[in-house]
C-alpha cells in the first residue's frame, strides 16, 4: 500500500483517476472478451477519461507507474497501439479505495479539478507563443484567452494547492512556470517586441521588472475596445 500512498502523495488525483480509469478499463475489457493483448490500451484509458471530463494525456505518468514504481508492464506495443497488464491489480484496487476512503470531500474536488484544468498544456501553449518571432492575430486570440480564462482557473486551483504543503508540489510548480510565461508574453504582446526581447526583460532569476500592470491587467489595455466576453474553453 505505501507504494499506492508514494504515488498519490507525488502526483496527486491526476494518478488516482489514471489508475482508477485504467483498472474500469481492465475490467470492461474483461467482461467484453476484448482482453486479448493485456488489461488496458492507452487509446481506452484516454476514453475514460474523457468521460469522466478529464483532459490529460497520460503517457509520462505511465512510464513513471511502470518504470519506477512497477504498477504496470507494457505487454505490447506497436506503431499505433500500446498495451499494459497490472504487476499486483488487486493491492492496487485495494489501494486506491483505502486511499480515497481516508481522503476528504475538498481535497478529493481539488485533485479533480487539478486534472482537469491541464496545467502542463498551457505551460505548452504559451512557451509555444514565446519561441515565435512574431505573433499572428490568431496567437494573441489565444493568448488572451489563456490569460483570461485559462490562467482565472489554474490561480483558483493553485491558491487551493498550497493549503496541502508539499503534496501538490508538481502542480504548484507548474501553476508558477505557467504565470512566469505568461507575464513574458503580456510584455511580448505589449511592446510589440520579438519572444528574443521579451525574455532579455526578465531579471537574473526567470522573472520580470516590477511593472504597475501584470498579464491580465497589460492584455486588456492592449485588447481596448475589442475585447469580448469570455467563452467556454476546453480545460
Amino acid at each position: 500500500m505505501s507504494v499506492i500512498r508514494d504515488v498519490l502523495a507525488r502526483y496527486g488525483g491526476r494518478a488516482y483517476y489514471v489508475l482508477k480509469a485504467a483498472l474500469e478499463v481492465a475490467e470492461e475489457n474483461r467482461r467484453l472478451g476484448l482482453a486479448k493483448l493485456g488489461d488496458f490500451d492507452y487509446r481506452s484509458l484516454v476514453l475514460k477519461l474523457k468521460s469522466w471530463g478529464v483532459e490529460y494525456s497520460p503517457s509520462n505518468l505511465l512510464r513513471v507507474l511502470e518504470r519506477e514504481y512497477r504498477l504496470i508492464k507494457t505487454v505490447y506495443r506497436s506503431s499505433n497501439q500500446r498495451w499494459w497488464v497490472f504487476v499486483d491489480p488487486y493491492s492496487l484496487k485495494l489501494g486506491l479505495e483505502e486511499e480515497r476512503d481516508q481522503g476528504d470531500p475538498e481535497e478529493e474536488l481539488l485533485s479533480i479539478q487539478i486534472a482537469v484544468v491541464d496545467v502542463d498544456r498551457v505551460v505548452a501553449e504559451l512557451a509555444s507563443i514565446l519561441g515565435k518571432e512574431r505573433l499572428t492575430p490568431a496567437d494573441e486570440r489565444r493568448l488572451k484567452e489563456i490569460v483570461f480564462e485559462d490562467l482565472s482557473k489554474i490561480v483558483g486551483v493553485y491558491k487551493r494547492a498550497l493549503g496541502y504543503g508539499d503534496k501538490y508540489s508538481d502542480f504548484i510548480g507548474k501553476a508558477r512556470k505557467a504565470l512566469e510565461l505568461a507575464r513574458k508574453a503580456a510584455l511580448f504582446l505589449r511592446n510589440g517586441s520579438t519572444a528574443a526581447e521579451a525574455y532579455s526583460g526578465a531579471d537574473l532569476e526567470g522573472g520580470m521588472p516590477i511593472a504597475p500592470e501584470g498579464p491580465v491587467a497589460a492584455l486588456s489595455r492592449v485588447a481596448g475596445s475589442r475585447a469580448r466576453s469570455p467563452k467556454t474553453v476546453r480545460v
